[in-house]
């Protein structure tokens, strides 16, 4: 019989020592073994079912780990649906303000035109305002572009002679489309001239035509005429009556025709960023990702770091109350947030050129406000994780969007309006406005004072929910 214990009777057909027992490898058994040929394939026989043993255990705590579930399998299909919106470069409508003093006509004459119906927004109509007030304007993000009416001394001027435009360069984007509408614009009004003068020179040909003929009936008449006049003067009879002149032969005016400008950097005056740099409008965004960065995947290790090591208990143990516990965790990457932050602002304006034309104090309250909603949020995913490995993918799943549906690449103009309030609600939107509007744009705290506050509100609902997560993970003894 088997040997006694044997885990697989069925497999030992001879009466030898059991192998599964004793865990003997083929090298151990000798040439003239009498059964090698069945101890391999029962050494086989253990390794498959070991594998099969160990993927099923797999599989159980996959099943059971919820979150690395739903990253593996709804993520994709979240990702895809978002971002598969929200990836759209082009802006199918600008936003303009018509001001100058023929402001009221020509809006009236942009109504004719098929391209300005079909991507221009008129959202107001000033006559008071005038060129000046453009940088204005676009400085507060009023428009997308101002168009600037003025009075022409030739009535029959092209369109292009008779408006100046000018767009905001701190949005890539959507000032290429505003170079690109205006400039169908002029090109659609320059059809329509040629369209006209086409008309005119058919219009004198077909007089020409006209005039020729009563011409040459008019020197007939002459011929009759002068024939009869010689009749009379042999016979002396009465003088015939001489033939009538036709009326109305002219040469008709032709129009004049001027070829429309159709370069953008004539059209256009781009203010802000002239030459439409990439890098201008990119590193006031990336100084935000990087403050966003250390803020939420660095910080968010802090926390279970404590748990792993088992001094969270004494943390709760200790006088401090909550709120003083996450100062003291996040002050050192507070402090090293601040420092790349100038570091990086510094690199920016020295290696791309990139203007500094506003306010450091109002850029530095507002970084500072930034990375206290980034800090806030990095102490709260650390607080809700059980390990290192959950407070990365926590952190990973709050910086990806950021970078997609921040407008940082992406317009926000363009996204879907379903995709476009997600952006709203992400903290580096609002510090991207700012960061732009005080580097390109000298922009003030009068025009920039609401994404202020609304990062000022989301720093308060950050370390509001740190502190009562924290608070909790204290009183219960670090539990999870």
């Amino acid at each position: 019989m088997a040997w006694p214990g044997c885990s697989r009777p069925s497999l030992c057909p001879c009466r030898s020592p059991c192998p599964c027992i004793h865990g003997i490898s083929a090298a151990a058994i000798s040439p003239n073994d009498e059964h090698p040929v069945w101890l391999i394939s029962s050494v086989g026989e253990i390794g498959r079912w070991a594998m099969r043993a160990l993927v099923v255990k797999e599989f159980r705590e996959l099943a059971r780990d919820r979150r690395t579930l739903a990253m593996l399998v709804v993520l994709p299909v979240l990702l895809l649906v978002i971002f598969g919106y929200a990836a759209n470069f082009s802006v199918d409508r600008v936003s303009v303000i018509i001001v100058g003093s023929e402001a009221e006509e020509l809006a009236d004459e942009l109504d004719g035109y098929d391209v300005a119906g079909d991507d221009l927004d008129i959202l107001r109509i000033d006559p008071a305002l005038d060129a000046a007030d453009a940088e204005v304007l676009l400085r507060d993000q009023e428009a997308d572009a101002v168009i600037v009416a003025e009075s022409a001394d030739d009535v029959d001027a092209a369109l292009s002679d008779r408006m100046r435009v000018f767009i905001d360069g701190s949005s890539l984007f959507t000032a290429q489309a505003a170079q690109g509408v205006f400039v169908q614009l002029a090109a659609e009004d320059a059809q329509d001239r040629i369209a006209d003068a086409q008309a005119s020179v058919d219009e004198a040909l077909a007089d020409a035509e006209q005039a020729e003929a009563e011409l040459e009936a008019f020197g007939e008449e002459l011929a009759e005429f002068q024939t009869a006049l010689q009749q009379t003067l042999a016979t002396g009879g009465p003088m015939p009556a001489a033939p009538t002149q036709p009326e109305g032969l002219s040469i008709p005016d032709l129009p004049s025709i001027t070829a429309p400008t159709l370069d953008p950097d004539e059209l256009v005056t781009v203010l802000f960023n002239p030459d439409l740099k990439t890098s201008w409008v990119m590193v006031p965004g990336l100084i935000g990702l990087i403050l966003l960065f250390i803020g939420a995947l660095i910080t968010s290790i802090g926390l279970v770091r404590e748990r792993e090591t088992g001094t969270l208990e004494q943390l709760a143990v200790m006088p401090l109350r909550p709120s003083a516990i996450i100062i003291g965790k996040i002050t050192p990457y507070f402090l090293l947030a601040l420092i790349d932050m100038a570091v990086v602002t510094a690199l920016g304006v020295w290696l791309f050129g990139i203007p500094f034309v506003g306010s450091l104090w109002l850029f530095s309250v507002a970084a500072i406000v930034f990375l206290f909603v980034v800090l806030g949020i990095g102490v709260l995913i650390s607080s809700v994780s059980q390990n290192t490995g959950q407070a990365i993918q926590m952190a990973i799943l709050f910086v990806v969007p950021q970078v997609l549906l921040s407008g940082l690449i992406f317009p926000l103009d363009s996204m879907p309006l379903g995709v476009r309030w997600i952006g709203y609600v992400l903290p580096l939107t609002w510090f991207r406005e700012i960061a732009q509007g005080v580097m390109l744009r000298d922009a003030g705290l009068d025009s920039l004072w609401l994404p202020l506050a609304i990062l000022t509100v989301m720093a308060v609902v950050a370390f509001g929910a740190s502190t009562a997560r924290m608070r909790f993970s204290l009183t219960h003894g670090g539990a999870r």
